[in-house]
């Protein structure tokens, strides 16, 4: 079973390299962005063994809240994802947000929907530059 925890400076390479394995290209914060993200306790991590397996990441006070959410493709449909999800709308829902916005991949839609997230109606998408799909989750 996965352990799943606020993420520290330590974990940072870590966090890099599972989005490199899953996304298959850097993720590229600056320090200060990093520093951001720890002070608001928006990034969760998943570890197994004590290693870093995946990575959630929440910004309460962003227009689109959930920035990430990935897991190492050995780890996937293992309720794994399912955890970090839970833990990042605990962050949300206790921060007083009453809905939880995000940009979902193609291939994370239903995992989305079937936790209860909806596609956002086109006039109200704040619109991205990649494919994908604005999505919602109402409290």
């Amino acid at each position: 079973m996965a352990n799943i925890r606020r993420a520290t400076i330590l974990d940072r390479q870590s966090v890099e390299d599972v989005y490199a394995i899953v996304a298959g290209t850097s993720l590229s914060l600056s320090d200060d962005e990093w520093h951001h993200w720890l002070d608001v306790d928006g990034i969760v991590i998943a570890e197994v063994d004590d290693r870093v397996i995946g990575f959630g990441g929440i910004d309460t006070a962003a227009r689109e809240h959930l920035r990430w959410l990935y897991l190492l493709p050995e780890y996937q449909r293992s309720g794994v994802g399912s955890t970090i999800l839970r833990e990042l709308e605990h962050v949300a829902w206790t921060s007083g947000l009453q809905s939880i916005r995000l940009h979902s991949t193609p291939n994370a839609v239903q995992f989305y929907s079937k936790r209860g997230y909806t596609p956002i109606p086109h006039n109200q998408q704040l619109g991205h530059d990649h494919d994908g799909v604005e999505m919602i989750k109402v409290r």
